[in-house]
């Protein structure tokens, strides 16, 4: 279905330390118009972290904000809105009571976004912004964007229009402080023995990120902000660019920075200090490691970051094509950690990708493909630990691995796909394809059958096949084969894994030597 020429709809997030609802028009992703922003301050993260849960006088407030935040979306005839619920719901123990209350009392569906989607929301935004809008910085240098939230940590390195890296720590800062108790945080020691955790806690990144000869570390959202006004920066614009100079002279002037001092100097209230201290002192540590030329304060949130991104994705922008090969070059990264054949893979991974485009009327939608793409490019990743077994190991790796821009549900059919891409039939029989839902159930059937054909285009991994051409006659898919090589091990190859895709595609398919 066409979208209207003005997209007009509402946004609605239950973080750890703020509600917020942003209320949009989208014409385009150069224009985007706010039409009406609320929020309250909460303390939710606070209790989440002491308790591993949210009581039930808690959630009574969230939906009470909620039902709020309804009746200004009916004021302004909103009819398409989205909530999601990040740190605070995705980590609570009642994590189902929540939703299930939220729905009752509200009639609304929460989306809970995993860490790598919440920061990919934020890095869609802030990277288009940047790049393309403001120039902020130069495509010829590798620029670090770091993302503190009250959960976690993420670290994620571009340079131009490639993806170099992207980590994710789940030790936020309330997470931090709330490993230690309030004894701990009162004692005199507390600031450097905080600054001894924090400091060993990025240790196993430092090496990696100081091989990207980082020129740019930028930090968004409202703590960035708050940091900017700490040092006597007014954030009314974008973003704020400084030397990592007054930063350090910032730190230095506590003698050992705690909540308190912050407090104290500058008459935070407590909860934003509990949160900021240790942000502060990993900011620090970061920079400390990478010594970059600047620092960029950014005044961009979640929020802002997942309100755009609705759009953007509505309209299915080109933007988002680029964002998709920047999390394949990713991808390939990741699978070069484990030296795998690149070459083979690009090989997999063309033919993979051809066959998707030839089956989409087959009930293959394109962000299918997209993920037959990564599997293409992970599934021989388990080979680095071992021949044997290497789809168990791989599967293991890509579950413990955050793939950025992927979400939890979709990494779980990448990782069965890489189980099963070798040997052996999806079935209830193993438990790692039991626990999928059925809609992955079909997902990884399908991408399964498809890349073992594509496989079988460079059984003995020597690119003989050229090129391909697919066509549909008859109910069968006629595969044209370019090369000038004996293919006898492609050949039979294909014939076996022939098959299973004609089982799962309800259609023979063949191969042609010539017709390309």
């Amino acid at each position: 279905m066409a979208l209207p020429k003005v997209l007009r709809y509402a946004i609605l997030h239950v973080g750890s330390s703020s509600m917020s609802i942003t209320i949009l028009e989208y014409a385009g992703i150069d224009d985007v118009r706010g039409i009406d922003y609320a929020s309250r301050e909460v303390t939710f993260g606070e209790e989440l972290f002491q308790t591993s849960r949210l009581s039930f006088k808690t959630i009574e407030e969230i939906c009470s904000i909620l039902k709020g935040y309804k009746q200004l979306m009916m004021d302004y005839n909103v009819t398409r809105s989205r909530l999601y619920g990040t740190t605070v719901i995705r980590e609570a123990h009642n994590r189902r009571s929540i939703l299930d209350q939220i729905f009752i009392q509200t009639g609304m569906r929460v989306e809970v976004i995993d860490m790598p989607k919440e920061v990919y929301f934020k890095y869609a935004l802030l990277y288009y912004e940047m790049m393309y809008c403001q120039k902020a910085v130069d495509p010829s240098k590798a620029c670090l964007f770091v993302d503190i939230t009250s959960g976690g940590v993420g670290l994620t390195v571009w340079k131009g229009e490639r993806l170099l890296f992207q980590r994710n720590m789940h030790s936020g800062s309330l997470r931090v402080m709330e490993s230690f108790n309030r004894n701990q945080r009162a004692s005199i020691s507390f600031s450097r023995a905080i600054t001894e955790y924090l400091h060993r806690m990025i240790s196993p990144l430092r090496e990696e990120l100081q091989t990207f000869d980082i020129d740019s570390i930028i930090l968004s959202g409202d703590e960035a902000r708050l940091m900017a006004q700490l040092m006597g920066y007014n954030q009314s614009e974008s973003f704020i660019t400084i030397s990592p100079d007054p930063f350090n002279e910032l730190i230095s002037s506590f003698d050992g920075i705690t909540a308190t001092k912050l407090i104290s100097r500058y008459k935070i209230p407590e909860f934003k200090a509990n949160i900021l201290m240790p942000m502060m002192i990993l900011f620090y540590e970061i920079i400390s490691a990478i010594e970059p030329a600047q620092l960029i304060f950014s005044s961009f949130s979640f929020s802002q970051g997942i309100s755009w991104f609705y759009g953007v994705e509505a309209e299915n922008n080109p933007y988002m094509y680029q964002l998709r090969e920047q999390n394949a070059d990713l991808a390939r990264a990741i699978a070069a950690r484990y030296h795998t054949d690149a070459v083979h893979d690009k090989e997999v991974e063309r033919f993979s990708s051809l066959f998707c485009n030839a089956l989409r009327h087959k009930g293959l939608p394109e962000r299918w493909g997209y993920l037959c793409r990564i599997a293409s490019i992970l599934c021989s990743v388990g080979k680095f630990v071992s021949l044997r077994n290497h789809g168990e190991h791989a599967y293991h790796i890509v579950m413990g691995t955050d793939i950025f821009g992927l979400s939890e549900e979709e990494k779980q059919v990448v990782a069965t796909v890489v189980y099963y891409h070798y040997k052996g039939n999806p079935s209830d029989d193993d438990e790692y394809f039991r626990v999928l839902t059925e809609l992955q159930k079909i997902q990884v059937t399908k991408l399964v059958a498809i890349i073992r054909v594509a496989c079988a285009l460079d059984a003995g991994s020597n690119q003989k096949v050229e090129d391909i051409r697919i066509e549909e006659v008859e109910n069968t898919l006629v595969v044209h084969v370019k090369t000038k090589e004996n293919i006898s091990l492609e050949w039979w190859t294909f014939n076996r894994d022939a098959l299973y895709f004609s089982e799962i595609f309800g259609m023979e398919i063949s191969l042609a030597i010539g017709g390309v």
